[in-house]
C-alpha cells in the first residue's frame, strides 16, 4: 500500500483524536493503536527509553497501553521491552509519579550500562515497528476512512 495512504490513515486518527477533545479512551481500538504506536515510536526513536519516561502523557495512561499497542500490531518484542523497562523503576505505577522517574533516570540510568537503557536500545530506531504499523494499518484501512 502507497506511504501516503499510511499518511493518511496517521492523519485521520489524529484528526479524530483532535476531534475527541484529546480523550483517546472516546475512539475506537484502530484509532487507539495508531496513535499510541506512532507518538511512542515517534518519541523513542528521538531518545531511547529515557526520553520516552522522562514524557508525561495527556491523562497519565499506565504503559501498559503502550505494550498494548505494540501487541496489537505484532511488535512483541518490543511490547516486552516496555514492559521489562517498567518493571526496572523501584516504585509501583512509574506512569503516575513524574518528579520519581526523573529521580530514577538521573541516579541510575547515567550510562549505557543501565538496564533500561540497554532494553530501549532494542526498540529505538527499530524499523520493523513502523513496517507493523503499516501492515497494521493496510489491514485495517477500512477503520481509517471517515
Amino acid at each position: 500500500m502507497p506511504e501516503d495512504v499510511h499518511e493518511r490513515a496517521v492523519d485521520f486518527c489524529f484528526a479524530k483524536l483532535d476531534e475527541a477533545g484529546g480523550n483517546l479512551s472516546a475512539l475506537p481500538i484502530h484509532l487507539q493503536t495508531v496513535i499510541i504506536v506512532y507518538s511512542a515510536q515517534g518519541i523513542i526513536d528521538n531518545g531511547g527509553f529515557r526520553y520516552f519516561f522522562e514524557s508525561n502523557f495527556p491523562n497519565t495512561p499506565s504503559y501498559q497501553l503502550f505494550s498494548d499497542g505494540y501487541r496489537r500490531i505484532g511488535a512483541e518484542d518490543q511490547a516486552n521491552c516496555i514492559d521489562k523497562a517498567v518493571q526496572l523503576f523501584p516504585f509501583d505505577n512509574p506512569h503516575l509519579y513524574e518528579q520519581k522517574r526523573q529521580e530514577y533516570l538521573n541516579n541510575s540510568c547515567e550510562d549505557d550500562d543501565c538496564e533500561l537503557i540497554k532494553l530501549g536500545d532494542v526498540v529505538c530506531g527499530d524499523k520493523a515497528v513502523w513496517d507493523k504499523l503499516n501492515i497494521y494499518i493496510t489491514n485495517n484501512v477500512s477503520a481509517f476512512a471517515p
